[in-house]
């Protein structure tokens, strides 16, 4: 019986022992974590599934916008491009189909998810399949009418070229003039796709036909050339049907069609996703409803088994919690230490640990700092050489004043992104010719300003020592002279620049302007009329598919006070805080709107519309603006 009893008191010191009590403890701990986590592990499932939905219609309207993108390149590039009517192989039409497929796949993955379905989603959804077929049958046949009309040497276009040239090359004897004007409408509305031309083009030929029967006395040969002529314009009139089917203007034909059901497929998938938005909150209110419930419940057995902890740990882990926040507090300072806890259970190895822990965040904190301070000098030794350096390159710009000296008037908005810019704009006189450009270069801060510096010293070199002075020339020339110095040809890097270059010179006619544009354009004022010429679509340096296209000089004559006004795009690619671009359009109305004011109210103008476009958002990239009163 005293054995039976010693046995049970010697059973149960052991199991008040600290070790075991916290065990017990910790199972009790993790049983209430596992119960929470599981909880929340349900939550986040269900939300993640309504989260996945929402991306889903989110890719769909970025495919649709995407699928509008790769359509707008077709029609810019492929309905020019020979290649395609000979083989009728396009890689934007590739592209565009795997879109389509993706689309496709989408609204079958989306049919298939049950979480938020609804009568209303599912009747959306119906009509939204129903728009992509309708919107897939338009633009199907649209292609087939571009392919019919054709280019160059193919479809109607080729038809009409094989019967014109076979009357152009004819030894007999007309007048060559009428027939130049034939060909003249036949381009004025290729180019104008006005319909003005259709009549002015059937007057032409009723024209021409008349003066072969009076020219031609061969009947035979007389017939031939009428017949050339007849079946030209039924080619022509073939041709130009197409074209209204297309669309002779952005308001109609079958591509607007096409806009505006992508338009349509945009609304619904926008109905859907509002839809969709209002009855996950329902589901994730619900959800939230019973986690809190969950959460609560095991807070409330969590206190209760707190307390019970608190109550048999005994004082030794509050000195020892005491102490450590008196070293938290100091912010672990070298003058406080672990106050040790001298017993031999776990509470004792774990003041012990805690003083090393302490002694090493104490040692690692030290060297953090001195780092830090060293850190700090080598910021301010670089903010102090890049500051010098925007010095440097203000020195090398241009002022106004300088502008003034070789134009009646002029203004410049020079704002870089950063403190040193990848922005310039230049001024050079040689000879009796004035050149002035504005650059705008690959990348922002300082590897945009070093580009900047080697752009200026090549178009010293270029003008100055080379003596080259027609400006598409000169980009030809640039644009080599960046390849070499940056070793692209060895694949070192891609970086370029986007230039605008004008050459002044004074001539009996006025003011004679010569102008090249590597995809950046002129805007000028001639007479009272704002105008625009359009710069290559190409840049200078890297590697690039326009590469064999030729910079290509323009040449106009201005008189005393009219204006030239060059730009790079840092202006017009501001966003505001609705992330909605300010738009090279919309600046060329405003430089429109301004033109007739002093050159120190347009740059005041100008500066004030920036600021007020982009609200609190940073400036996106540099902007340089140059006016020049020639």
């Amino acid at each position: 019986m005293t054995q039976k009893f010693t046995t049970s008191v010697q059973s149960n010191k052991k199991f008040r022992g600290i070790k075991n009590k916290l065990q017990l403890y910790f199972s009790v701990y993790l049983l209430l974590t596992a119960l929470i986590i599981g909880a929340i592990f349900m939550f986040y499932e269900k939300q993640e599934r309504i989260e996945n939905i929402t991306d889903l219609l989110t890719q769909l309207h970025i495919d649709i916008q995407t699928l509008s993108g790769v359509e707008k390149d077709f029609f810019t590039y492929e309905t020019i491009n020979t290649a395609f009517f000979e083989t009728g192989q396009s890689e934007y039409l590739d592209i565009r189909t795997k879109k389509l497929y993706d689309i496709q796949n989408g609204l079958i993955v989306l049919k298939n998810r049950k979480e938020l379905r609804n009568e209303d989603i599912d009747k959306k959804l119906f009509k939204l399949k129903k728009s992509v077929g309708e919107y897939e049958v338009i633009f199907e046949r649209l292609v087939q009418i571009i392919q019919r009309k054709g280019h160059k040497d193919y479809g109607k276009v080729g038809q009409m070229r094989k019967f014109i040239h076979k009357i152009e090359n004819s030894d007999l004897p007309f007048k060559r003039e009428k027939l130049l004007m034939i060909r003249r409408h036949e381009k004025d509305f290729m180019i104008r796709k006005e319909e003005e031309y259709i009549n002015k083009l059937s007057l032409a030929v009723q024209d021409l036909r008349a003066e072969i029967r009076e020219t031609i006395q061969d009947k035979e040969r007389q017939k031939e050339m009428l017949d050339l002529l007849r079946n030209y314009q039924y080619a022509f009139l073939d041709m130009v049907d197409y074209e209204k089917q297309i669309g002779l203007n952005i308001h109609e034909g079958m591509r607007y069609q096409t806009q505006q059901k992508a338009y349509q497929i945009a609304d619904i998938i926008a109905e859907i996703n509002k839809a969709g938005e209002v009855q996950a909150q329902e589901i994730t209110y619900r959800i939230k409803y019973t986690l809190g419930a969950v959460v609560l419940l095991c807070f409330v057995l969590g206190m209760f088994v707190s307390y019970l902890i608190s109550k048999k740990l005994s004082l030794p882990v509050r000195q020892l919690s005491n102490s450590i926040h008196k070293v938290i507090k100091n912010d672990f300072s070298e003058q406080y230490s672990i106050k040790p806890i001298i017993t031999s259970d776990e509470i004792g190895w774990l003041s012990k640990d805690f003083g090393l822990m302490l002694n090493k965040i104490q040692n690692s904190l030290q060297e953090t700092k001195e780092k830090s301070e060293e850190i700090e000098r080598s910021q301010v030794q670089i903010m102090d050489s890049i500051r010098y350096a925007r010095q440097i390159q203000d020195a090398v710009l241009p002022t106004e004043s300088e502008l003034n000296e070789y134009f009646l008037d002029s203004f410049a908005i020079y704002k870089p992104q950063k403190v040193v810019s990848g922005d310039f704009y230049w001024v050079y006189r040689k000879k009796r010719k004035t050149f002035v450009a504005v650059v705008d270069c690959t990348g922002h801060g300082v590897p945009g300003a070093f580009m900047s510096m080697i752009g200026q010293t090549l178009l010293n070199k270029i003008i100055g020592q080379s003596k080259i002075y027609d400006p598409a020339m000169i980009l030809e020339v640039l644009h080599l002279e960046i390849q070499h110095a940056l070793k692209q040809n060895e694949g070192k890097n891609d970086d370029g620049m986007e230039v605008a270059i004008c050459a002044i010179e004074n001539t009996d006619l006025g003011k004679q302007v010569t102008f090249a544009g590597a995809h950046r354009p002129l805007y000028y004022v001639q007479g009272g009329e704002f105008l625009k010429i359009r710069g290559n679509n190409r840049s200078i340096g890297g590697k690039q598919k326009q590469e064999n296209q030729q910079f290509v000089t323009h040449t106009i004559h201005l008189q005393a006070g009219d204006i030239l006004y060059l730009t790079t795009d840092g202006f017009a690619d501001q966003n505001n805080p609705d992330r909605a671009k300010y738009g090279t359009q919309k600046l060329t109305q405003f430089l429109e709107h301004i033109k007739e004011h002093p050159f120190a109210t347009q740059k005041i103008e100008l500066l004030k519309e920036f600021e007020t476009f982009k609200n609190d958002e940073p400036q996106r990239d540099d902007m340089t603006i140059l006016g020049l009163r020639v």
